[in-house]
Order: C-alpha cells, then structure tokens, then sequence
C-alpha cells in the first residue's frame, strides 16, 4: 500500500484549498493512455511467471518469496497494488472492469457522452466470438464496464475500444500514439515482451472486425485480450486432498440439555429443546501458515502489525513456497485436529442407541456453518426442529479459522480472534492471506462432509445450512460438492439441500457498501500504521523523521490532535480524503486476488446440477426510502449496490438461478425446491435471534426483542426445517407467516 499511498497523499495535499470547478467550454480532446510496459488491466500482454501467475514489470524474484531476508519481497504480495501478481490470471469481472480515460494537453477532467458508449465498448467472449452483456459508464477518468454475471474460469477475452466513443463535444475518443505505434511497428523491430502484448492485442482487434461488418481496425483506440484466473484449481485440489479427513467421537454426550419448563414458545436457541451434545474431532488438512505453533513469534502490535506477526500475513503456497497456480499446485499442508460439536435427539431409553443410530448414517445430518465473529455454538440457536423427540436429526457444527476454539494467542496471551477484530480473517492488510482464510474455511467444511462418510462407512443423508459468512462460505461449500462431471455416482459428497440465509457476492464492495461493515473497514484502514505515517510525516514533519519508528511517528500525532480541535479536524478530514483515493484501487486489488475465493465464481456447477437449494434475504418492508419503524433491508450484507451489478445478495440469487417463494410451494415431479424467500420483519441475524428490530433514529436496526422478531425468526426456521424436512419437495406458510415473507398474503 505505501507506493499508492504516497501518490494518493500527495495528490490530496495538492488539491487543499484548491477549487475544483471549471466554467471553461474550451473543446478538449480524450483518448485512452497506454505505454507498452504498462498497459491497462487487465491485459494478458504483461505475461506470466513460470509458476503460471501474472508478471507485472516490478515483480521481484518469486523463488525468494519466504526467505527471511527478503521483507520487501513479501510485502509486494501482501500490498492490493501489486497482490494478484500471486494468482494465475486475471478477475472475472466481480470488480468492474475500468479502462482509464485521459485529457489530451489538458489537466480538466471531462466525462465522456455515456450514449456513445454502447455502440464503442465491447467485451468478447473469445469462444462464441459474442459480445458479452454489459452496463458502461464513465465519470472521465475511466469506462467502467460491469458484467451482468461474472465471466468464466481460465477463459479468454478481449476488450475493445473504439473511436465512436465521443467525448461531450462531439469529438471522437483518439488512441494514445503509443498505441498506434505498437500496431504499426513491424514485429521485427519490437522486442519480445512487446511483440507478445502486440499480439495478444491482435487477437482482440480481429475480434472485433470478424464481429461487425463494415469496420476497420483504424477505427479502434484501445483493444486488449486477457485470461481469468481459474477460480477452481485450488478448492479442487484442496477437496481431492481431505478424502482422508476423519472423525472421532466420545460415545457418551457431555451435555444433556434440560429445557426450561414455562408455557411460551420462544423458537430460539436451546431454551425449550431436550437435547444431547457430543464432542469430537476432525483431522484434516490445514493450508495456512499460521498456526497455534507461531504464537512465539507473534505478537499483535498496532504500530507493526506484520512485521509482528508475520505469519499471519502470509499466505497458502505450494511445498516448495511458490504461488499455487493451475499449472503448478502441490500444496503445503500439515495435519490439524478441529474441534466438533454434534447434537444429537435426547432418549429417556439412554444415548446409546442413538449414537449408534448416528454412527450407521441412520440420522440425517446438518452441517451448519457460522457466521464472522461468532462460532460453532451458534449451532444451538437453529438445531432445535432438528433434535427434538419426534424430528430424529444430527447437527453438526466446526469453528472457521480463528473463531471459537480455532483462535490461536499472541506470545501475551492475546486472542487473534474474528471475534475481537474481524480484519484477522477479512484480512485486506494481505489479501492473498483473505483468499486462503476462505478457501481454507471451505475446506474444512469438505472435509467434514468426507468424514462423514468415512466415520457411518456409508454415504448418508447431508444438509448444509450457513448463515451470514456462513451463508457465504456454504455457496462455495455447495458448488466443490458437485462433482466436476457426471461421475461417480453416487456423488460421495452429496447434499441433499444446501441452505444459504443472508449470504452476498463480490465480497470487497459487499464490505465497503456494508451499512455497518463499510464503517468498520472504513475506519481499520484509516488507522492502519501505514496511513498513520503518512499523515504524521505530512503534517508533523519535525516530528516524524524517516529514521523514526511507527510508535514514535503514531504516539506524536496521536498527541498533536488531541491538543486541540484546530488539529484534530483537519487529520480527519485527510484521513477521510485518503481512504477516498485508495478505495478505487483497493477495490481493484483485492478483489481480483481473492476472485478465487469469492461466491459470484462458485454457482455454476451447482446450477448445472441442480443442486437443492433455498435461500433467504432480509429483504425489509421499505419503500424507496427507508422511515422510522420499518424494517430495513440488510444492514450487513447489503443485497445490492449501486455502484456495482455485481455486489450484495441479489445478483447471487439471479446467479443461482433461483426463483420467488411467495406462497407454499411444492416442486415438480422429478425436481426439488430452488427458490428465494425474501424476508420482511428483522434483518440480518433473524434466522438465529429475534432482537433485529425496525429502523431507529440511528438510521439503522434498533436492538430491540419484540413478538414480531420471534414471528419472524419462527418462519425462517420454520422454512429451513420444511426444505430439509421435506428434502427439498415442499414448503408451506401458515396464518403466523403472514407479513413475514414478501408476496405472502
């Protein structure tokens, strides 16, 4: 982050105190900027590393990547800048696609015409030669092209630009010479990294003419072909190598619940279920390197926050510490032991029949996948249809990294838990660390399912059930349990129903866009020890001296704003103006690193399939705008964004391809249930506690539980249970659920 982070300080301390509004009508001529060993992403003319990742121009030596000396080395691939040099291809489109714009001889920024766009920029499919759906816009520095769905794994395709782009005074958009000069230099005279993005951008320029009749490629300005990464190669292996992952149990329960005796249904938690809890273990693999036997050499600290726990900011990698790519996968891993709760139906005739009942895969079984900064417990809040008497269900629940009994102490004792700072696992700080915390997170859950099998010695009935980042990591856990063909048969790693409530897509703006999250990303990063610095070496300079460490540089300007309000305001206000500039690129950044471990490129085998699916979207009952007590839409993860088609919850139900549950439901001979209820009382965590209540003077959910909260909480579980209940053939409402889902009358 420091590169950009210097260029973006300096470019807010020169717009200070300046006027940004400019009455002139002079004409002024765009083009697109392009220089041959900077190209614009994504472009497949920068070439790749001979461990199959991108090569950008500054990459430093990638075989010395976990070599002590060679800090500057790990810090390239922690920063969002330079990050997606350490995976095999470019973002599928999570992100939008932005291609920079550039007055010619002027320092004005214009807009261009957006009408002219349509019939200008195109994105092809390089297989059906098709042009892709797209939304253009642009604001003058950049076309931004938003895809409607993301693009596919490990597929070409190219960008095109062409002159009737017209700026708002009529004048074509030119190419920069540079481009022109690449297309007409004989190859000959070009050297071979040029002679490659020559003609990697020639695959895109014959596109285009092999498209539309009677065009030329005099008429393009800017064209580029580029690879997506393979968003699978990593999750596939990881789910092949936990084949082996087992289970183990005590056969006699630790806990038997005894419900509390009054006459109230409360539809939460454990209160009023008699249940059984086993613990066990799961052994499996584990693929990040930082593990209870690195809390020596960490130690959380504000001011060096990497270079004090350095582990945690590394990332997964092959055996020989290379980047995991398609073309070169033989992943570092060691064993773990991951703790497991099992709840199991209480028997007055004793536990044992039923354990064994269990431990033949006579009980079907639900796994259930918690959300950030809560833990397997959460489990106790949903299970109770499962375990009762009658209903004869398992639930079964692990902890994520760094969660529950997952966290892992700093060398004081201090927990590096989710729970306690959640940027520990939605770590942007290293952003190939947040792809391998997902992926690892999706693991362990396959394994899980593998255990399952190998502990019954059958393949018994599963259900998947996760909520908020549980509801996220389950789209994924759902798609790599499909298999990749149609064979073997049976899939061993079947799930009867995956259930997904509150889940979203495009995970960096889901966070940015986030009416709470955005706040805490927002304020995490304008307190980072790089930010801190920044504007301590800017507005103490006596103060902050090269040679000075971050604690003396962050302790003086800690103490410089609280002397007055004269100096805290302005620090702020450069706080809030740096995080500005670096969004757009941190957006960028991460976001097409972690594309791999992201929903929006995990649906298609599971659409494919037809995989059994019901999902749940607080939805709120608004209108256009949100009045004091009404219930809002989600206030976590957002259900949609206006800045990008392709964030929030919506456009994962449209990827999932599922439809509107408006009245009971019941699927067609031969098919099971693949639907959305859109919830209308509570919010985010209704499917777990019923106190997310209508909007306050906050502008967000008041923390109130109300007989609403319960109705409410009772209808989503209650449709859950159905959907699995029924394996996926029904589900009914009744008079209680009315006003709870939308459309529901």
């Amino acid at each position: 982050m420091i590169t950009y982070l210097s260029s973006a300080l300096t470019g807010v301390v020169l717009l200070s105190g300046c006027g940004t509004d400019d009455s002139s009508t002079s004409q002024v001529s765009v083009q697109v900027p392009f220089n041959t060993v900077q190209p614009p992403m994504p472009n497949d003319g920068y070439g790749y590393d001979s461990d199959g990742t991108i090569s950008l121009p500054d990459e430093p030596d990638t075989s010395a990547i976990y070599a002590q000396s060679e800090q500057e080395t790990l810090s390239y691939y922690q920063s969002f800048e330079t990050s997606f040099a350490g995976v095999d291809g470019w973002g599928l489109c999570v992100e939008p696609i932005e291609i920079p714009l550039q007055s010619v001889d002027s320092s004005l920024v214009y807009p261009l015409d957006t009408s002219s766009l349509e019939r200008a920029v195109f994105l092809f499919d390089s297989e059906t030669m098709q042009p892709i759906e797209t939304k253009l816009s642009n604001d003058g520095r950049n076309i931004r092209i938003e895809c409607e769905s993301a693009l596919e794994s490990a597929k070409t395709y190219y960008l095109i630009v062409t002159d009737d782009a017209q700026t708002q005074f009529g004048e074509p958009l030119q190419a920069d010479a540079s481009f022109a000069s690449l297309l007409n230099t004989p190859e000959k005279e070009l050297g071979e990294r040029t002679r490659e993005l020559k003609h990697k951008t020639q695959l895109a320029l014959d596109a285009y003419v092999g498209h539309f009749a009677d065009t030329s490629k005099e008429e393009i300005v800017y064209a580029a072909s580029f690879t997506t990464q393979d968003t699978y190669a990593l999750l596939d292996t990881i789910v092949t190598e936990n084949q082996g992952a087992t289970l183990q149990f005590s056969p006699s329960p630790v806990t038997i619940n005894e419900p509390i005796k009054v006459n109230t249904k409360s539809g939460v938690g454990d209160l009023f279920v008699k249940y059984a809890k086993y613990q066990g273990t799961l052994t499996s693999n584990y693929y990040l390197p930082f593990s209870d036997a690195d809390s020596a050499t960490c130690k959380l600290d504000k001011y060096d926050p990497i270079s004090s726990c350095p582990d945690m900011y590394r990332w997964m990698t092959n055996k020989d510490g290379s980047h995991v790519s398609a073309d070169n996968i033989a992943l570092k891993s060691e064993e773990q032991s991951i703790p497991v709760d099992l709840y199991l139906p209480y028997s007055e005739q004793g536990q044992t029949a039923i354990f064994n009942k269990f431990k033949a895969g006579e009980i079907p079984t639900i796994i259930f996948v918690h959300g950030v900064t809560a833990d397997k417990s959460a489990a106790s809040l949903m299970m109770k249809d499962y375990v009762d008497l009658m209903s004869r269900y398992a639930v079964i629940a692990i902890d994520m990294p760094y969660h529950g009994e997952r966290i892992i102490e700093d060398m004081d004792g201090n927990p590096v838990s989710a729970a306690a700072d959640k940027s520990y696992f939605i770590n942007i700080n290293s952003p190939l660390t947040l792809k391998g915390n997902l992926a690892q997170a999706v693991g362990d859950f396959i394994a899980l399912r593998w255990a399952l099998n190998d502990f019954t010695k059958t393949v018994p009935e599963v259900h998947l059930v996760g909520h908020s980042l549980g509801g996220i990591v389950s789209v994924m856990i759902s798609e790599m349990t499909q298999p990749k063909d149609n064979k073997p048969i049976p899939n061993p790693l079947e799930l009867t129903t995956a259930n997904f409530v509150v889940p979203g897509q495009g995970l960096v703006n889901l966070t940015l866009s986030s009416l709470t999250l955005g706040e805490e990303m927002a304020d995490s990063v304008k307190a980072s020890s790089d930010v801190q610095r920044a504007i301590a070496e800017t507005v103490i300079p006596d103060q902050c001296q090269p040679d000075d460490t971050n604690q003396t540089c962050m302790d003086a300007l800690d103490h410089y704003r609280l002397q007055s309000t004269a100096n805290n305001n302005p620090v702020s206000m450069l706080e809030d103006d740096i995080f500005q500039a670096l969004v757009p690129v941190l957006k960028q950044g991460v976001q097409t690193t972690i594309d791999a471990s992201d929903p929006a490129t995990k649906v298609s085998r599971q659409v494919e399939k037809l995989q059994p699916t019901l999902l749940i979207e607080a939805k709120g009952n608004c209108g256009q705008e949100c009045e004091l007590g009404e219930y809002m839409p989600d206030a976590v993860v957002p259900n949609d964004a206006t800045d990008n088609v392709m964030t929030g919850t919506e456009p994962l139900i449209k990827a999932l391809a599922l439809e509107d549950i408006t009245s009971d439901v019941t699927a067609n001979p031969g098919s099971t249930i693949r639907g959305v209820i859109r919830a209308t009382v509570g919010g985010h965590g209704t499917y777990l506690f019923p106190y997310e209540g209508p909007m306050d003077e906050s502008g967000l959910p008041a923390q109130e539980i109300s007989g609403e909260g319960y109705s409410s909480l009772n209808t989503q579980q209650e449709a859950v249970y159905q959907m699995i209940s029924s394996l996926g053939d029904e589900i009914t409402f009744g008079d209680e659920d009315l006003g709870n889902v939308e459309g529901l009358e």
